[in-house]
């Protein structure tokens, strides 16, 4: 089970939630958010966790391409989070400057299917480029994420063309309560979580953190993964 913490601001927590068995920690550079960083504390982040097996992912809303651009190249990432209003054609030009960038594309969803995102993916094969990996968040009218809302877990299941969509990576309200239960429900390749291991935003609570891996792991069940 991929296994993603977000909202990761400083080096001594990146280092404890990567050893707690995170695959991935989210770097937040949306300057709205409560979670934010600039690339000065990323790059202490990255160098405290020196060889730890575990992805730096960087999460950006509604950015410049050349930001997007800067801040991988300045951070060598190579895998990136868009969760804003980003175009299909953001995503082709995107990928011309880095080749190599794996990109997980957020949808908040409140709809009572998933036409949206079949019609952004559609235009995606036109253009060139599809995400590497779709993140199904709850949707907030006031916030990007982070909210604590829960994503619409039967209504995802029934409609998600596992086999014909990228990957999906399940988001929206998780916590070390329910993941169990969001994994057995939806069956995506992976999790994602940031207000659900909290203490306050921003502030991660550790022991939360270990119920949450604890939890998503005993649910995995690699056979009904897409990858």
């Amino acid at each position: 089970m991929w296994i993603k913490i977000c909202g990761i601001r400083d080096p001594d927590t990146a280092c404890m939630v990567a050893d707690l068995g995170a695959t991935a920690l989210g770097l937040n550079f949306y300057e709205r958010s409560p979670r934010s960083i600039d690339i000065a504390a990323a790059r202490q982040i990255q160098t405290a966790i020196g060889s730890r097996e575990v992805t730096l992912v960087g999460l950006f809303v509604n950015h410049s391409l050349a930001d997007v651009i800067t801040t991988c190249h300045e951070l060598s990432l190579n895998m990136i989070q868009l969760h804003g209003e980003e175009t299909p054609e953001f995503l082709a030009e995107l990928v011309q400057q880095i080749p190599e960038l794996v990109i997980i594309k957020a949808i908040r969803t409140s709809e009572p299917d998933l036409g949206f995102l079949k019609s952004y993916l559609e235009t995606c094969n036109q253009v060139g480029k599809r995400p590497d990996h779709i993140l199904l968040d709850a949707y907030s009218p006031i916030a990007y994420g982070g909210t604590g809302h829960l994503a619409p877990w039967k209504m995802i299941r029934e409609k998600y063309q596992y086999l014909d969509w990228p990957s999906l990576i399940l988001a929206g309200g998780l916590t070390p309560e329910n993941v169990a239960e969001s994994i057995s429900a939806v069956q995506p390749f992976g999790v994602d979580t940031a207000s659900g291991v909290e203490d306050q935003p921003g502030v991660k609570n550790l022991s939360r953190v270990k119920a949450f891996i604890k939890q998503a792991k005993s649910e995995e069940n690699p056979s009904l993964n897409p990858l």
